[in-house]
């Protein structure tokens, strides 16, 4: 395999791959040429190596029939003049028109991250719309890796993927945690909770994530809402609104905070004693298994993604999905449990450092590319 050898990563948003790709784009980039396409792609430019190229694609969030059209004009462009060797998609709709396009182009080797189903929780023609696309993404692609074991049983329950074309990376998630960056710090604990006039002995709930009803907050703010008469306790979120509907929830009770996005979580785990993930659907979430870097466990709702981010009463809890009274009960327990919270919270710690460090993903994934790429090279694809 030469350097000259091309892979293009394509995406929705600058701010995935910043999330959860630095590290492998660092290490690819060492053995291959990379191409990195997504919206505002200028922002990477300071974030990973030189060498790597940047092509920006107008990408929009949701269905946007006229932008998507032109946005897969221009891949399969694009594909048609560079003639990538491996192409790497993530999301639902961008992994649709890299699919098809890559196809349409005849790309040697093509790969699809599965991130969590739109559709798992959705009925009617919706379901079936969004089943239909993550299925032809699949038969288009050569191969998929899927950021969690229980997704990936999930997808072939369902019969989207097979066994034999579908691949976990070590123990889950797409890029690891960076454990250099995501660590306690006991200062920033004490100036965050000083600044927000927070006491040392008050017991802080965190949701860290993007608020929609999807991600549950409505549960969550009720379920808090149930138990803030509770002496030291305060639920903390941080996030960008996207369900303007949420923000009158926000101002019902004085002891919840509302802050916006954040590009420093780590000082959020810090001064935070539990992260909260009451969401009716997921992805591998990074949020948790950066939390548990920080030594932070979590309140999580019983889904099947999930089960993958943590042990139950091992490094965090389980709640039952969209039960505001079962939150309640989970989080009373909590803060009548603290020793226990901190305990799980260090075991949390220790199991990122042993499955999660994005070290580790990266090998993993550069391995799992030489294989592949050897493999369909020799079937001549």
């Amino acid at each position: 395999m030469t350097k000259k050898f091309k892979i293009v990563l394509i995406a929705n948003t600058a701010n995935f791959f910043n999330s959860f790709m630095l590290n492998h784009v660092s290490k690819l980039s060492q053995k291959y040429n990379v191409i990195i396409c997504c919206n505002d792609v200028n922002k990477l430019e300071k974030l990973i190596p030189s060498k790597v190229s940047l092509v920006r694609v107008n990408f929009k969030r949701g269905i946007k029939l006229f932008n998507d059209i032109d946005s897969f004009l221009f891949i399969l462009s694009y594909f048609f003049k560079e003639r990538p060797d491996l192409s790497i998609s993530f999301t639902p709709k961008v992994g649709f028109m890299v699919a098809l396009a890559s196809f349409l182009t005849n790309t040697p080797n093509r790969l699809h991250w599965y991130t969590g189903q739109i559709w798992a929780n959705k009925k009617g023609f919706i379901k079936i719309f969004y089943k239909l696309i993550d299925k032809l993404i699949f038969v288009l692609s050569h191969s998929v890796l899927i950021d969690s074991v229980s997704q990936r049983n999930f997808l072939v329950k369902n019969k989207i993927v097979t066994i034999n074309k579908s691949f976990v990376l070590h123990r889950g998630s797409v890029g690891g945690v960076n454990t250099n960056k995501f660590k306690f710090n006991k200062q920033t604990r004490s100036k965050f909770r000083k600044k927000l006039s927070i006491s040392r002995n008050t017991f802080v709930f965190l949701f860290l994530g993007r608020i929609n009803e999807e991600k549950g907050i409505n549960e969550l703010i009720k379920a808090f809402n149930k138990i803030s008469k509770n002496d030291n306790v305060l639920l903390i979120i941080v996030g960008p609104i996207e369900d303007k509907d949420l923000i009158q929830l926000f101002e019902s009770n004085k002891k919840i905070l509302y802050f916006n996005f954040t590009t420093r979580p780590q000082d959020w785990f810090s001064m935070a004693d539990i992260l909260c993930i009451p969401s009716h659907r997921e992805g591998f979430p990074g949020v948790v298994i950066e939390a548990a870097s920080c030594g932070i466990p979590a309140l999580c709702s019983n889904i099947y993604v999930l089960h993958d981010s943590i042990i139950e009463n091992k490094t965090g809890f389980f709640h039952k999905v969209k039960s505001v009274n079962d939150i309640k009960k989970k989080m009373l327990y909590i803060i009548n449990n603290k020793k226990l919270v901190k305990k799980y919270g260090k075991s949390a710690k220790k199991r990122v450092l042993k499955d999660f460090e994005q070290s580790l993903l990266s090998k993993k994934l550069l391995k799992f590319l030489n294989s592949n790429i050897k493999k369909n090279e020799n079937q001549n694809f």
